[in-house]
């Protein structure tokens, strides 16, 4: 039986990932109750818009030069800008519910609840509403859970992570990506644009939003640091497009610089994105860790039939 007392949500998104990691993304919002994804490729070719036009809940849009000509732009403009004009157009096509606006690497989770049923509680004033984020960390002492690192003041960061806590910044919260986190926004609102972390009015204000965070059991779980391979392929677009703090970039640029560049950057991702138990310890006295057991790859095997063994092959 339907839950009538859940919120109609969709899923808007641009990408150019790996396929198993586009599976986990749509198999993980279908799982959660979307009525439709709404995913545009960047590269208008990507094998997985064959393979996802075949789900009924799933419309994947190839980004070809048609398609940005219609938006009034080029394959060739800033990505961010082409991500912007992409979102927007996105909402424009939905005249129900809300809209979730999220990258291939995050995963909206409420504790206790389905997304349909938090969206359905949000103040009827706001006209978005913001999950700000939790960050993947590796810990091998924990096999069997699914750790995240929460946002944390700059005492608890130095406490946690010593000399490293500069590579933080004074501006993330104590994560490596960004802390805004991502918003859903109500359908059917004239005059809204979106931009990646909330979406603004035309004239250039932001509208009424609500946040909720870890105290309302509302988590953006990004898997920024969950495989070193896809971190370490992203690194120099990172680097150019601001997406790491000044002082974590020059940590980059300088490995990528030394002829024993991998060896420094394996060992900085390390720093960064695992966890020993002594770490993890601290992290969780400030209140600063979630533990899950979460299994996207089921949801894989459920959502489209690929046993995990077979994604681990794409």
């Amino acid at each position: 039986m339907q839950d009538t007392s859940a919120a109609i949500w969709r899923v808007g998104a641009i990408m150019n990932e790996p396929l198993a990691e586009v599976l986990r993304f749509a198999a993980w919002y279908i799982a959660s109750g979307a009525e439709e994804l709404v995913i545009c490729f960047d590269n208008p070719e990507d094998p997985a818009i064959g393979l996802l036009a075949d789900h009924p809940r799933i419309t994947p849009v190839p980004c070809t030069p048609a398609f940005w000509a219609d938006l009034g732009l080029g394959a060739g403009d800033a990505f961010v800008t082409r991500q912007n004009a992409a979102l927007t157009w996105i909402y424009q096509q939905v005249d129900e519910g809300w809209l979730l606006n999220v990258d291939a690497d995050e995963f909206l989770f409420f504790e206790g609840r389905s997304i349909g049923a938090a969206l359905a509680a949000v103040s009827p004033e706001a006209l978005s509403v913001r999950i700000t984020t939790a960050e993947r960390l590796l810990a091998p002492s924990e096999p069997a859970q699914t750790l995240f690192r929460r946002p944390m003041d700059y005492a608890t960061r130095k406490a946690v992570y010593g000399p490293d806590a500069e590579l933080f910044g004074p501006r993330r919260a104590g994560l490596v990506g960004h802390p805004q986190g991502k918003s859903a926004v109500r359908a059917g609102v004239s005059g809204l644009r979106l931009r990646q972390h909330w979406p603004r009015w035309e004239r250039g204000e932001e509208p009424q939003e609500q946040i909720l965070d870890h105290k309302d059991g509302a988590h953006l779980l990004h898997m920024i640091g969950a495989d070193y391979a896809i971190w370490r392929g992203k690194l120099e677009w990172r680097c150019k497009s601001r997406g790491f703090t000044n002082s974590l970039t020059e940590a980059i640029e300088a490995a990528l610089a030394d002829p024993a560049g991998e060896t420094r950057l394996r060992d900085l991702f390390d720093r960064l994105h695992s966890a020993d138990a002594e770490r993890l310890a601290r992290l969780e006295a400030a209140e600063a860790l979630l533990r899950l057991r979460w299994d996207v790859d089921a949801l894989v095997e459920e959502v489209f039939g690929l046993s995990p063994q077979a994604l681990a092959r794409l």
